[in-house]
């Protein structure tokens, strides 16, 4: 049973891989987009969390306000460090998101382990480009049929099929291809030569006479002309 299971978690790690591979492809393509949430993944103790992300740019307004207001006057000074407090306040969460973002989506195209600890706590979207799926979210959301809808078995799972497929312990051998069947060709009517002579046309038998009668047939009908009559007798 517990070599059941071992070859389980083994057959089900390799195909999270195989996705993660697939998912890591559409994403450096542009097939798919990954969205963060700061609010869900900046804190304390989160994997992708910074903590200079919100005291870099408040050191560098502030360094900036100082140099001002030293070589400019206190008036001057003072409304320059006014302008970076508020630029601090108001901008500094793009730039924490922006940041946020880019390790985010680092860290879950590293290692396959790494992207479900990241989809585990939350504030993750995946979505197709050009496409009118609604977006996968983390944590409830399953990331695997996500991946297979869009993106398919994949050429690793394929390669790995090949890889299992039975090899044939004896060669086949290959059986030529019969030829093509010949093409017949009309032969051409033989010309006839210059020099032949051609027979000239029959000339049409001459129709026979009509057979002489020797007896009448009718009583419009004439004598016969073989027949002699007798003169007739004198009055």
């Amino acid at each position: 049973m517990s070599r059941l299971m071992s070859e389980w978690r083994d057959r089900k790690s390799r195909e999270d891989e195989q996705l993660h591979e697939q998912l890591r492809g559409a994403v450096l393509a542009g097939r798919v987009q990954v969205f963060t949430d700061p609010r869900m993944l900046d804190f304390h103790g989160s994997p992708v969390h910074q903590h200079w992300d919100h005291l870099l740019p408040l050191t560098v307004l502030m360094t900036l306000a100082l140099i001002i207001l030293l070589a400019a006057g206190v008036a001057v000074g003072i409304v320059v460090m006014t302008l970076c407090v508020l630029a601090h306040l108001f901008g500094n969460k793009y730039y924490v998101g922006w940041r946020l973002k880019t390790r985010a989506l680092a860290y879950m195209l590293n290692d396959v382990r790494q992207f479900q600890t990241l989809w585990q706590m939350g504030g993750v979207a995946m979505v197709t480009k050009g496409g009118n799926e609604p977006p996968c979210l983390a944590p409830k959301g399953d990331w695997r049929k996500f991946i297979r809808r869009n993106l398919g078995e994949g050429e690793a799972s394929r390669r790995e099929q090949m890889a299992n497929a039975p090899v044939p312990t004896r060669q086949v051998a290959d059986v030529p291809p019969p030829p093509p069947p010949p093409i017949l060709e009309p032969e051409p009517e033989p010309s006839p030569l210059a020099d032949a002579v051609h027979p000239s046309e029959p000339f049409p038998p001459e129709p026979s006479p009509p057979p002489s009668r020797t007896h009448w047939e009718s009583i419009e009908d004439g004598p016969p002309r073989d027949e002699v009559l007798p003169h007739p007798p004198p009055s």
